[in-house]
């Protein structure tokens, strides 16, 4: 399985969005955590990054915003891609509509791109939502129209971020393994299951998948020395270990 090294993260989630107002150790985490994610992929050429975690609630999907939104902010042509067409949240989170999106566009080669692909201004990325819940997604994922739409869109963004449901529960996103170059792997404090982190890299080394590393998030951690930066009891405190296969 191919790897490299990023540094854990710890994040507060519970603000959706970065913005200038955000917290300064929350704005500074997603600004290491992109450095990171940019360094462990290194090269010229368009990047598509999965976003994915062991179970449901451990802010994958807002880190995935809000990663999308820090590349943003450097310039770089963005766009966020909800794969999760069974419980998707991207739209919600962001306020959009949720449909038409993916599911519609690979189901019909019809629909025009363009009216479903959504730009937020604000941020200055686009986003495309999961759409109308299909029956059975697996067709969707696992087909020719997403291996076209993926190379599509690494035509025209700097950054596709790929928003997957979770691994432990779906195949989705190791379905998808060899349309993405590298994936960050959310886990949350007092929630996620070491079995259910072991099980998920099990998954993804069998995928041969590309861990990029892991984020640390919802630990409320204080220190004296980022006092002045920001309120007491902040979860925006951030620190760095790398993702290394064990030996045999």
């Amino acid at each position: 399985m191919k790897k490299s090294k990023i540094g854990s993260q710890i994040f507060d989630s519970s603000k959706l969005l970065i913005s200038q107002n955000s917290q300064f150790m929350m704005r500074e985490a997603y600004k290491s955590l992109r450095t990171n994610v940019s360094f462990s992929l290194p090269g010229s050429g368009s990047k598509c990054i999965g976003v994915v975690s062991p179970t449901r609630g451990e802010g994958k999907s807002t880190i995935a915003i809000n990663l999308g939104i820090s590349f943003a902010q450097t310039n770089k042509k963005v766009i966020i891609v909800d794969c999760d067409m069974r419980l998707p949240t991207v739209a919600s989170k962001i306020k959009i509509k949720s449909r038409p999106g993916l599911s519609n566009l690979l189901a019909d080669t019809e629909e025009n791109q363009e009216d479903i692909i959504q730009h937020l201004d604000d941020y200055g990325l686009d986003v495309l939502a999961a759409g109308d819940i299909p029956p059975d997604p697996t067709p969707l994922i696992d087909s020719k129209q997403m291996d076209d739409l993926i190379a599509m869109l690494k035509e025209r963004y700097d950054y596709v971020i790929l928003d997957f449901p979770p691994i432990t529960m779906v195949t989705d996103a190791m379905i998808m393994s060899h349309l993405v170059d590298g994936d960050v792997v959310i886990v949350r404090h007092n929630s996620s299951e070491f079995q259910k982190i072991s099980e998920t890299i099990k998954q993804m080394e069998f995928a041969n998948a590309k861990i990029l590393g892991f984020v640390y998030n919802a630990k409320n951690k204080e220190r004296k020395y980022y006092k002045k930066y920001y309120k007491k009891g902040s979860s925006s405190y951030y620190y760095y270990n790398y993702y290394k296969k064990p030996k045999q």
